[in-house]
């Protein structure tokens, strides 16, 4: 009996220790579950899983580290409802600045217990349940116009530039009837110092999420949209796939999830197309002219427009003027001097050509015009700085792929000139 006695004093001696934790997890972890962009399905199941995960395996406390526009998918009440009933506390952050938290994202901060912000983030529109379905009636702090947040921002509880002050000061803070426990306080010299003690943990999503996350974003889904179709446009003219074409597949693909995703102006992703259209017919003509003109101005035009998420999710001006220049000069110059580099090895069975007579069909410009031989129409360069005129007599130096070479030095009343305007194409011939 006396034995039993003594076994039952040690065992509560034991258990003394942990009493003033009960009502805390076990090994006093954070997790951090970053939560940026758009929110589509699969980032969603992230989020879901996230948090029961949390829930499940000893974490006290989720940190909610936003930095989202909001949603585009209707599901989000999944996400939203299991926020209004968490397994565990729950704690919104957003940050680091320039975060934003809009829409759905701001939503988020209308339901979690406590809400903190880096100085300088961005809140505002929870009223927009998903993106580029327009405003519902939802009222709430942050149902106003996106608002740059502060700790006097109604709705806000604490402003912290960064989130290891946000882990100390929810020392003692208690979220759904549990107290946070994650830093030992000390007085030092009459002051009161918090030393951090709870383990930190980040979650994040899968490689493979936070690729197709980037076809989210209005500037970086036109940036790739408009890579692959300008690499897509030079195989073309090149003749047969290459390795340019596989290069534009992952950009490509990582693009049309994008726009399979997110609402569109359809009408915009028509000016996308059209613009990489008239650069491709300008480079055809040899010239920069009104077509390329034109082609940038839609283009552009149509990346600022292609995504309907105004006022949460838009295009940022600078990188899609920046993606339109770096377009523009690839068919003006790049194309040009890597489809002349790449055909100048081979002639493509256009060896006849070679020597023959023809004249200028047009007045060359900067070294570049058409040229007319055995009747047909060809584009060909000279390397003089010679302008070669309108009907000029002309002399074929080289064949460079689907250009000829050709200089001017035979008068254009030569009589050797003979041009049977009802000859077939050379391709014909080959």
């Amino acid at each position: 009996m006396k034995a039993r006695l003594l076994l039952a004093a040690v065992t509560v001696l034991m258990l003394l220790p942990a009493l003033p934790g009960l009502g805390q997890s076990g090994d006093g972890r954070i997790d951090v579950v970053r939560l940026e962009g758009a929110i589509d399905n699969t980032k969603l199941s992230y989020l879901i899983n996230a948090l029961e995960t949390a829930g499940s395996d000893g974490a006290q406390a989720v940190i909610l580290e936003i930095d989202s526009p909001g949603a585009v998918t209707e599901d989000i009440g999944q996400f939203l409802a299991l926020l209004e009933d968490p397994p565990l506390p729950v704690v919104a952050w957003v940050g680091d600045a320039p975060a934003e938290a809009l829409g759905a994202a701001a939503r988020m901060l209308e339901i979690v217990e406590i809400v903190t912000v880096a100085p300088g983030a961005i809140v505002g529109h929870s009223n927009i349940l998903v993106i580029g379905q327009g405003p519902s009636g939802h009222t709430g702090p942050f149902s106003a116009d996106a608002v740059i947040a502060n700790s006097s921002t109604p709705g806000v509880d604490r402003a912290e530039a960064a989130l290891g002050q946000i882990v100390v000061w929810l020392h003692g803070q208690t979220i759904n009837g549990q107290t946070l426990s994650t830093a030992e306080e000390a007085t030092i010299d009459g002051d009161l110092t918090r030393t951090p003690t709870a383990v930190v943990r980040f979650v994040e999503p899968s490689s493979l999420r936070n690729l197709l996350a980037h076809a989210l974003k209005p500037t970086t889904l036109f940036f790739l949209l408009a890579i692959a179709l300008t690499v897509m446009a030079f195989e073309f003219y090149a003749i047969g796939p290459g390795l340019g074409a596989g290069t534009a597949l992952l950009p490509f693909l990582v693009a049309a999830y994008g726009l399979a995703t997110l609402p569109l102006h359809w009408w915009a992703l028509t000016l996308v197309l059209g613009g990489i259209w008239l650069m491709a017919a300008e480079y055809q003509r040899a010239k920069f002219g009104p077509f390329s003109i034109l082609g940038s101005l839609l283009l552009f035009i149509g990346g600022m427009t292609l995504v309907d998420g105004s006022p949460t999710l838009t295009a940022h001006w600078g990188g899609v003027l920046a993606t339109t220049v770096l377009v523009v000069m690839f068919f003006a110059i790049a194309m040009p001097v890597v489809a002349r580099t790449r055909f100048s090895t081979g002639t493509y069975g256009r060896e006849h050509l070679i020597d023959k007579l023809g004249i200028a069909a047009e007045t060359f410009v900067n070294g570049a015009g058409t040229v007319s031989v055995d009747g047909a129409l060809w584009k060909a360069t000279s390397h003089r700085e010679l302008t070669i005129a309108e009907g000029a007599a002309i002399t074929v130096t080289g064949v460079q792929g689907s250009w000829l070479d050709v200089t001017s030095d035979i008068p254009a009343d030569s009589e050797q000139l003979e041009l049977d305007s009802n000859s077939e194409d050379p391709e014909a011939d080959e």
